[in-house]
């Protein structure tokens, strides 16, 4: 008899216990944060003439990527919208926004109004 009782003692010590989540994690989960987006926008943006300002009006370019853009075609300006993807971290993002990009002529980027 004490074999089974020292059996089911170490079976108890074994599982986990379940506890309930912290009262934090669910104050979390109820309320998601999320940042509100950019507007939608019409037009091309030469990367050559922009400024920060301009370039951070496209989604996914913040401040720093809009400051690197502006010191890299301060050493040289792009001759390709390519180039702009060889800003490392920018290749998939010119990729998504490569209707939106141009080296040559006007900035015509503004928002589209509904």
């Amino acid at each position: 008899m004490p074999l089974v009782l020292l059996a089911a003692l170490l079976c108890a010590a074994t599982e986990p216990l379940a506890l309930p989540p912290p009262a934090q994690t669910v104050e979390r989960a109820a309320k998601p944060r999320k940042r509100p987006g950019k507007p939608a926008m019409t037009g091309v943006l030469n990367v050559n003439r922009a400024t920060e300002a301009e370039l951070r009006l496209l989604p996914g370019i913040g401040k720093r990527r809009a400051q690197l853009i502006v010191e890299r075609r301060g050493k040289k300006p792009f001759a390709t919208v390519d180039e702009v993807g060889r800003i490392k971290g920018m290749r998939t993002l010119v990729q998504r926004l490569r209707s939106r990009l141009t080296v040559q002529g006007d900035t015509t980027l503004r928002p589209l109004r509904p």
